[in-house]
């Protein structure tokens, strides 16, 4: 699962198998491990009780809740994005985006039986 991180800005890309494996386990985490010891991670979690998409951050992971019924249309369609805007604190708002992985368009010899080549064709993102 890979993680872009912008200005009030979380999008989420998974791959074919890490959905795959969200379906069985309702639960997806990644990694970066530093030499010095300390890891940053960010995980997804389906929820039943959620009520909405949200965002949390302990420090050193990044949390992104998705309600289970969301989450279960997303998982079987053809659609390639969910996205909330959460109201922060003081205004604006925290823009989550979670996404189906396509292939690199300019990385030809790039494995693409992970990616969700089928739906490249209909970006951009139909959220």
């Amino acid at each position: 699962m890979k993680i872009r991180c912008e200005h009030d800005s979380i999008r989420l890309r998974l791959r074919k198998s890490e959905l795959s494996q969200l379906r069985t386990e309702r639960w997806l985490e990644t990694a970066v491990h530093f030499p010095e010891g300390p890891v940053f991670a960010w995980e997804m979690l389906i929820s039943d009780d959620a009520p909405e998409m949200g965002a949390r951050f302990d420090g050193s992971r990044i949390s992104v809740v998705v309600p289970a019924q969301q989450a279960q249309e997303w998982m079987n369609t053809d659609a390639v994005g969910m996205e909330q805007f959460v109201p922060l604190p003081g205004g604006g708002s925290l823009h989550l985006l979670i996404e189906k992985d396509f292939p690199c368009k300019d990385r030809p010899d790039e494995d693409t039986t992970d990616f969700f080549s089928e739906l490249a064709e209909e970006a951009p993102v139909k959220c």
